[in-house]
């Protein structure tokens, strides 16, 4: 899961954050900035150092008005410039995004777009950008998109702001910035203790990482997907750690209902809650052929072979007959 950090006029991110975005999704980055003269530029690049060192020239210039940064880890579509976001919606509106799309807006298994781009194609660029000021709209935008998140970067004069964020209660903002996940943070660990159906996180700093307490001692009932005595486990404890990480979730269960999965109550395994066969802390699936949660979530067998992971980026692209097929 990629990263996305929403930048305010006047606010910035310091190195070691802009450095651990990268570390957690290194193929490659993406900035949109707007220029005094009210155009957006956008910067892309598949080096860390180049792209940083691009963030600092850009904040000190242009830091007046609002920008985005996008760093990638591919899922759809091969790794290359043309898979970076930022992703122009119109010569005025550039977007970026942070998950997986459902499976209606995936490309097919031999193209190399990815599903950022795809989207783009047969949706975004058919949205006026004037409807992003209407609340309405982002809503039905954030259900169309599920568990993923849009960050929009505009300079049409008609709209009242320069950024637009979808889903943004599924991130956070830290110092006036907003992120889509928890990719700008060290990676965390877990201990768990208790016994109850519920837990409550409170932070504790070690000297080598920052750790977080998981009390299992509240009464309600959220945490109803997973046996709470799972939580004693130290192998399942391992296999959530990496889970969550991997995905970028910061909540067991969201994560659970995104990947269409469910955790076995004796054994801790992490099962596709279609066809029962396994899946890894990297997502990976073994699902029959015929499981409907592979098709729903787009992976099918492609998923097992990579088949989408091509070499290379120079594909030519009949909008209208996409338009068309995704009716």
């Amino acid at each position: 899961m990629c990263v996305i950090a929403s930048i305010p006029a006047g606010k910035t991110i310091d190195d070691k954050t802009f450095e651990q975005m990268w570390s957690r999704n290194p193929d490659g980055g993406g900035i949109a900035y707007i220029t005094d003269s009210d155009k957006i530029e956008v910067f892309k690049s598949m080096d860390e150092k180049e792209l940083l060192a691009q963030y600092k020239v850009i904040s000190k210039k242009h830091g007046n008005h609002d920008m985005l940064i996008h760093m990638r880890i591919a899922t759809h579509g091969s790794v290359c410039m043309d898979n970076n976001h930022p992703f122009w919606i119109d010569p005025h509106t550039v977007f970026a995004h942070n998950g997986i799309l459902p499976n209606h807006f995936h490309p097919s298994a031999k193209s190399d777009l990815s599903d950022t781009r795809y989207f783009n194609q047969v949706y975004l660029q058919y949205v006026k950008p004037v409807a992003f000021d209407d609340e309405g709209f982002r809503e039905q935008l954030g259900e169309i998109i599920g568990f993923n998140k849009l960050v929009i970067l505009s300079t049409n004069a008609k709209l009242r702001k320069e950024s637009y964020i979808i889903n943004e209660r599924q991130g956070s903002w830290e110092n006036g910035v907003w992120y889509s996940n928890t990719h700008h943070l060290p990676t965390q660990s877990f201990v768990f203790g208790g016994g109850k159906t519920n837990y409550k996180t409170t932070k504790r700093k070690t000297k080598s990482s920052s750790r977080y307490q998981l009390d299992l001692t509240s009464s309600t009932d959220k945490g109803y997907m997973v046996n709470p005595e799972l939580y004693t486990d130290p192998t399942f404890v391992e296999s959530v750690n990496a889970m969550l990480d991997y995905t970028g979730f910061k909540d067991v269960e969201d994560m659970l209902i995104e990947y269409e999965m469910e955790v076995n109550p004796v054994t801790g395994d992490f099962v596709c809650l279609a066809c029962g066969e396994a899946v890894s802390t990297d997502t990976k699936r073994a699902c029959l052929s015929d499981c409907w949660a592979t098709e729903m979530l787009g992976l099918g067998s492609e998923y097992d072979d990579q088949e989408w992971q091509m070499d290379s980026c120079d594909v030519r692209i009949d909008v209208d007959k996409i338009a068309r097929d995704s009716k």
